[in-house]
């Protein structure tokens, strides 16, 4: 199995550095073309499936990289509920804290990092069990494919998950 994960393309909430989460918002100009690049890469490549985040910005990324390949929209990859934290600018919280596994800290209203590791962890083994031998492109948000870099590379013992950062549109490949 080989698995493409691939950010959304920009938002203005991204242009603005805020915390998205599960604002629904649309593409900008420049995200349409981000997305129109990777719809590019993927021509030559099979691909069976494309399994996306139902938010507009990731459905639309989808889409306009499908290439006629069937998507599916799954809840698990939702971007992580900031709650509290929601459109405030990213540079307002403890990045390092917020984005700490080990901590496992409890928000008033945010989602935790357990929490959302433990979802993505149990959507990809649902496709490992269900696709094995598909190829299939993940469209979702930062925050889930930082989760799912750390699942395939394991989690580092300080538990801190903020170290990469992933630019909009950027792919990532695990063979599985």
């Amino acid at each position: 199995m080989k698995l493409y994960v691939v950010r959304h393309g920009e938002t203005m909430e991204n242009v603005n550095n805020c915390l998205v989460g599960r604002i629904n918002s649309s593409l900008t100009e420049k995200g349409i073309e981000q997305a129109k690049k990777v719809s590019d890469y993927f021509k030559n490549k099979k691909i069976d499936l494309i399994v996306s985040s139902p938010l507009d910005r990731c459905r639309q990324t989808a889409s306009i990289i499908s290439n006629n390949v069937p998507i599916i929209y799954s809840d698990s990859l939702l971007g992580r509920d900031h709650g509290e934290f929601t459109g405030k600018p990213r540079d307002s919280i403890n990045f390092d804290e917020y984005w700490n596994y080990n901590k496992n800290i409890k928000y008033k209203k945010a989602e935790s990092v357990k929490s959302l590791y433990d979802r993505v962890a149990k959507l990809i083994e649902e496709l490992k069990e269900k696709y094995n031998d598909k190829n299939i492109i993940i469209v979702t948000h930062s925050g889930i494919m930082r989760v799912l870099y750390y699942y395939f590379n394991g989690i580092p013992d300080n538990g801190i998950l903020s170290e990469i950062t992933i630019k909009n549109c950027e792919i990532f490949e695990y063979d599985i």
